[in-house]
């Protein structure tokens, strides 16, 4: 007689159901954990690859920077784009993106006028002579911006509309925006935003001066006294002859009302009557205030007398800050031969 054997128990628990997840996930970690480890290994030297390229690129830019001083329009458009420092005047920051603006834009007008600029000793004798000039610029306009921002007060989006609105008037004609704007690039090599910009550091060294001469200021305020009893600049102009920052001048012809003066001629052609003398004005190119009487007009043409009050404070403060070693630059330029200034971004029509 055959015996039955005995059927296993297979009877399903929740502890059975455990058991058998865990044997089944122990059997699968040898195929997971490769794949784990060759990716964290892939992320890892993602990374130090990232980490090395960044770090060389960094050096690189550095060396042509502050070593080569390449100002090709790819290193201005990076040390725009990183807010990079070329050096700082009493603490305050110089942008190198600021100093190749005015460097570049100088050399543009000039390689328009004259051609591109070669290797030849005189070529680098011009450019280091722009150098200097536009990192002294830079450096003027920076200490100013941070100073009149310091006194609560800023340039005016109008105020650079003001000069954008004059520069665009050539010759009595009016030109369109991008008619403008093309002039403007192909003059300086500057967008819009840039010659903007160019004009806001200009306006504000201009407003700064304005605001800390004090001289210039109190003279101004004696000889607007004095206008109320005369309209004779010359006399004035013998009553202070002997003040060293103010200067008479009387036209003995007739010139156009956009002549290049610092604005005086536009300031006469304003002028009612022939006679009249203009209220006290910043000069277009920010050197002082600038009385302007009409003397004779034909047309556009007028001529005229003027006071012109100089101002001198903040030649004396940058000076004085220069002598103390408290500017700091962080590439050599030479000073450079001193030559006649050509055209440049100002903001004099």
């Amino acid at each position: 007689m055959i015996k039955s054997k005995k059927k296993k128990n297979l009877t399903i628990t929740q502890q059975n159901l455990e058991e058998s997840r865990e044997e089944i996930l122990a059997k699968g970690k040898k195929f997971r954990y490769p794949f784990q480890y060759a990716k964290h290994r892939l992320v890892i030297i993602t990374i130090l690859i990232s980490l090395v390229a960044v770090i060389t690129f960094c050096i690189v830019g550095w060396v042509q920077l502050y070593k080569a001083q390449n100002t090709s329009d790819v290193m201005y458009r990076f040390t725009k784009a990183l807010g990079l420092s070329v050096g700082k005047v009493d603490g305050v920051s110089v942008r190198y993106s600021d100093y190749l603006m005015l460097y570049r834009s100088s050399i543009k007008s000039i390689e328009r006028q004259q051609g591109t600029l070669d290797d030849s000793e005189d070529s680098q004798l011009l450019k280091s002579y722009y150098k200097r000039q536009a990192l002294n610029n830079a450096e003027e306009y920076s200490y100013a911006m941070a100073k009149l921002e310091a006194l609560g007060k800023a340039v005016t989006e109008a105020e650079i509309d003001t000069v954008i609105n004059e520069h665009k008037t050539i010759d009595g004609e009016v030109r369109s925006d991008d008619a403008f704007s093309g002039i403007v690039r192909s003059n300086f090599g500057l967008d819009m935003n840039e010659y903007r910009h160019m004009i806001k550091l200009s306006l504000a060294k201009r407003n700064y001066s304005a605001e800390i001469d004090s001289r210039a200021n109190s003279l101004v305020e004696s000889i607007v006294e004095d206008l109320k009893t005369t309209k004779d600049l010359k006399a004035l102009g013998e009553k202070y002859k002997n003040n060293d920052i103010m200067e008479f001048e009387s036209l003995s012809e007739l010139v156009d009302s956009d002549n290049l003066d610092s604005g005086r001629a536009a300031a006469a052609y304003a002028l009612k009557e022939v006679g009249d003398v203009s209220s006290a004005f910043i000069s277009k190119n920010g050197d002082g205030f600038y009385f302007v009487k009409l003397t004779a007009r034909e047309g556009d043409r007028v001529q005229y007398d003027s006071i012109w009050v100089r101002f001198t404070e903040f030649d004396k403060v940058m000076n004085k800050i220069r002598a103390d070693n408290k500017v700091e630059e962080y590439i050599t330029v030479e000073g450079g031969a001193e030559i006649e200034e050509e055209s440049q971004p100002s903001n004099e029509k």
